[in-house]
């Protein structure tokens, strides 16, 4: 029996600027890991599905990816270092377990029955506050007794 173990390796990532794919919307971003090139992608629906995206454009792609830059590369470091050195995808399921968000973004948004995002539910009311006995002499004071 051969038991493999997960090496350590050396993984950085470029700073420029991902890459935005159109045809099946995504960014892509550039790693090193162990020394060669490798390419990461993370999906439009992971964007907006986890990480705040209010949509697939590619400026909303954009700034979801640049809030949540460290969490993105934590999780790539993860499968790139579970893949050793070959291209990774991070898809909304990854994300849907991950611990590499804050807790701030770490929710599931609701659909209806047509795949669209469903309304949020409305605001609890909040209850009328009974006015105190002082709140109402000085109410009664101000107008006068009527």
């Amino acid at each position: 029996m051969v038991q493999r173990g997960l090496a350590i390796m050396d993984i950085t990532f470029s700073t420029a600027a991902p890459v935005y794919h159109g045809d099946e919307p995504a960014l892509v971003f550039g790693a090193v890991a162990g020394g060669e090139r490798v390419q990461c992608t993370i999906s439009a629906e992971a964007l907006r599905d986890h990480l705040g995206a209010a949509s697939s454009r590619e400026d909303d792609l954009r700034r979801a990816f640049d809030n949540h830059r460290a969490a993105i590369e934590r999780a790539a470091e993860q499968l790139l270092t579970s893949v050793a050195r070959k291209p990774v995808m991070l898809r909304s399921g990854y994300f849907r377990f991950s611990e590499n968000l804050p807790a701030s973004v770490h929710t599931h948004r609701q659909m209806d029955s047509t795949g669209h995002d469903a309304p949020s539910p409305p605001e609890p009311a909040l209850p009328e506050q009974t006015p105190s006995a002082d709140q109402l002499r000085a109410e009664r004071d101000t107008h006068g007794a009527g």
